[in-house]
């Protein structure tokens, strides 16, 4: 299995701090989704999503043999979707999670064209450049996302993309609101217009509700696929507020909404188009 690392620079006291927090941050959700053994079962959204960002990624006028960097290649849904698509691609899947890369390369087995590796998308640590990268409901997990777009974009060839699917405010909603006063440890998603301030093309943005049939289901579900990992640093409710929110979610339809922006941009000297 290949792995793309990075060197080892000082860094001024703040930025340690930061580097710390972040790997801090990275290793919990890298085990989360690495116990995500039922992943593809319960992975409803995240397969919708990922078909249509492959359908906005066919369209774009790239190379006849583009060099692909995907982030968060997690089981494989996206490279499913759209391996069809680009078929004279070059494939590098990567995914921060070890289990989830070896979950992909197994899906993939026997194309020549993919090679896979362990990577932390938020830094790269490559100096390889690509004519396209993509992520599917990647990049909500990044601590920080503005800087990552800029990294990511300092990876692309001239008139390369960068396109991926995010979070976006609004996302889960009802459970917010289920929590009343109470924090309820999900992490704060970008609007659409800080989107746009990181320079990022917002092409498209949609809720997408799923209903559960209690919140136990619910809980369940984002667990299941490695997405239960409360923001870090959050103290967990008691049970008692648990089971007072959970009542309060099923009071009001058991709905949780996604809200998912596709957003795109070029390199740092190029503009969308």
């Amino acid at each position: 299995m290949a792995s793309l690392t990075g060197c080892e620079i000082a860094l001024p006291e703040q930025s340690l701090v930061r580097a710390r927090r972040h790997r801090d941050s990275a290793v919990v959700v890298a085990r989360a989704f690495g116990r995500a053994k039922d992943y593809d079962t319960h992975a409803v959204v995240q397969r919708l999503v990922a078909r249509r960002l492959a359908d906005r990624i066919a369209a774009l006028a790239l190379p006849p043999s583009p060099e692909v960097l995907e982030i968060g290649c997690g089981t494989g849904l996206l490279g499913a979707a759209l391996i069809d698509l680009l078929p004279g691609a070059r494939w590098t899947m990567t995914d921060i999670a070890p289990e989830m890369v070896e979950r992909a390369r197994q899906r993939f087995a026997g194309c020549g064209n993919i090679c896979f590796a362990v990577m932390d998308g938020e830094a790269p640590g490559t100096t390889a450049r690509f004519d396209l990268i993509c992520a599917s409901l990647a990049f909500q997990w990044f601590d920080d996302l503005d800087v990552a777009v800029k990294q990511l974009r300092a990876l692309l060839r001239p008139g390369g993309r960068l396109v991926f699917t995010t979070l976006a405010e609004g996302s889960f909603y009802e459970w917010r609101h289920a929590h009343s006063e109470l924090d309820a440890g999900i992490r704060a998603y970008p609007d659409l217009a800080a989107l746009q301030a990181m320079g990022l093309e917002v092409i498209e943005a949609d809720y997408i509700p799923m209903g559960y049939s209690n919140a136990r289901a619910f809980l369940h579900g984002l667990k299941a696929i490695g997405a239960g990992t409360a923001r870090l640093g959050h103290r967990p409710l008691a049970p008692r507020q648990l089971r007072r929110v959970m009542t309060c979610f099923e009071k009001g339809g058991c709905t949780a909404s996604y809200h998912v922006a596709i957003c795109g941009a070029g390199p740092l000297v190029d503009d969308w188009s």
